[in-house]
């Protein structure tokens, strides 16, 4: 009975090819079909059932995957070995099956229709533009700064608790900002330490549809998180569309310290982008930032040194290679690549 079962696993993976290679060449249809119609409903069908869960249903998921991963390694150490055609035959039953959850839950979402071509801009950018654009978030995340804590030399600290901004952060619509989508949705991890051993402030469950923050994270740092994660659970799975989104959302909330956190969050992103073309240049513009925002950005950096350990970089390559395998081509550094749709953004409704 295993055998026919694993058997029509197999098959369906051709299926499977094809749907996926379909949603690629044809992102519109993706974008009208699944994104648009069919993946709201599967949302909230997810919502349904595991937001009754104060907990992270997607962190005790993961946690039993890999206890039954080991208890498999353990129990049939010699399997492999004895009988190496009927382990990779049962075993690559389980991934198609899982690819299949996967894609069809949330995976397609990665071949949409681009945002940019929803707002109808581009995503290139000059030298030229890239430091209009970072004088731009110079002086409002200036501004900022001075209005939170009245002296330019001191850090902002948090308005309000980490819980609070959870359950309290507004999310607005990437294509009508004027628009709010609601409040976001995520939940605490319950393994907030080892994330921040694998370099990750959040994550969304695409089987659970849940989006974990990991809470030992910097509370500036926490609401771009939130924010990110919740772009996620809307549908947006790119990287750079996801940090647009949260980057644009947090400017426009009501609270100073949200927009703060918006603003300092894309001039991480644009230092890095000019630090890469021209360091001199970078280092004179930084000298225009109040030193109480560089305070801020350090505590930032040094949260992170303070988990550096060698598996990181472990964990980077596979999450590298996980966003190259579902046709982000640029890897990790998408993130980055939210620079080019903030600038040309703004240039379209002309700010920059």
């Amino acid at each position: 009975m295993l055998k026919n079962v694993n058997l029509t696993i197999w098959i369906s993976s051709l299926p499977l090819i094809f749907l996926v290679r379909f949603a690629k060449k044809n992102p519109s249809f993706t974008e009208r079909y699944y994104s648009e119609l069919v993946y709201p409903w599967l949302f909230e069908i997810h919502e349904f059932f595991f937001d009754k869960f104060p907990f992270s249903l997607g962190d005790i998921l993961y946690l039993i995957i890999v206890l039954l991963i080991i208890n498999q390694v353990l129990k049939k150490s010699q399997y492999w070995y004895i009988k190496p055609f009927s382990f990779f035959y049962d075993l690559g039953a389980v991934l198609i099956l899982v690819l299949w959850i996967f894609h069809l839950s949330w995976g397609l979402n990665y071949h949409r229709l681009a945002l940019s071509d929803q707002l109808g801009i581009s995503t290139n950018y000059n030298q030229k533009e890239l430091i209009s654009g970072i004088n731009r978030l110079i002086v409002n995340v200036n501004q900022l700064q001075q209005e939170l804590v009245k002296v330019d030399s001191l850090p902002v600290s948090p308005t309000k608790s980490k819980s609070f901004f959870l359950k309290s952060t507004t999310v607005y619509h990437p294509k009508n900002p004027d628009l709010t989508v609601g409040l976001s949705n995520v939940k605490r991890s319950l393994f907030s330490t080892p994330l921040c051993y694998m370099g990750y402030a959040g994550y969304l469950n695409p089987f659970t549809l849940e989006s974990q923050i990991n809470l030992k994270i910097p509370t500036l740092n926490l609401v771009t998180t939130i924010l990110h994660e919740t772009a996620h659970q809307m549908g947006y799975a790119s990287e750079k569309e996801a940090n647009f989104i949260a980057y644009q959302s947090a400017i426009k909330n009501d609270d100073p310290y949200i927009r703060y956190a918006g603003y300092s969050f894309a001039l991480r992103y644009f230092f890095s982008e000019l630090y890469a073309i021209d360091r001199r240049k970078a280092k004179d513009l930084a000298e225009k930032i109040n030193s109480g925002v560089l305070n801020n950005l350090k505590e930032t950096s040094d949260f992170w040194k303070n988990y550096e350990n060698p598996f990181e970089m472990i964990f980077e390559k596979t999450y590298d290679t996980y966003l190259k395998a579902n046709g982000e081509s640029s890897g990790l550094k998408s993130y980055n690549e939210m620079v080019g749709l903030v600038i040309n953004y703004h240039k379209n409704i002309g700010e920059f």
